[in-house]
């Protein structure tokens, strides 16, 4: 059984969807790693950062995905969830059993997402 999660890693390059991310996670009680908004600030963090969850936003723009830091983390054996506008049919990097959320997100939807992860996740919502 995984420990609950404390650390989440969120990578977004849509700033003040980052910060809203950031908002609804520290609200239930998380601590938020990042938010990254650029790809190789990611990658350092994906590395050496104290991560539970990370929640990655698939297109970081000028022709750049958040797949590095999802191979870093997959090496690493921390959970993470892809956050797009995206259909899942239409991201070429998707691993059979990645999860993929669909934006918007709301408090809500973040964690049904992290239930995903950790079922008997508690809330303070």
């Amino acid at each position: 059984m995984r420990k609950t999660p404390q650390n989440i890693f969120i990578v977004e390059d849509e700033v003040i969807v980052a910060f809203e991310m950031t908002d609804i996670l520290e609200d239930i009680g998380f601590t938020v790693v990042g938010p990254s908004v650029h790809l190789e600030e990611a990658k350092v963090k994906a590395r050496e950062g104290d991560i539970d969850i990370a929640f990655l936003d698939v297109n970081l723009g000028h022709n750049k995905t958040s797949k590095p830091v999802a191979d870093i983390l997959r090496e690493r054996g921390i959970p993470f969830v892809f956050i797009t506008a995206y259909d899942r049919d239409q991201i070429s990097f998707l691993a059979p059993d990645d999860k993929v959320v669909k934006k918007p997100v709301s408090s809500q939807k973040l964690t049904e997402t992290l239930r995903l992860v950790y079922p008997d996740l508690e809330t303070g919502s």
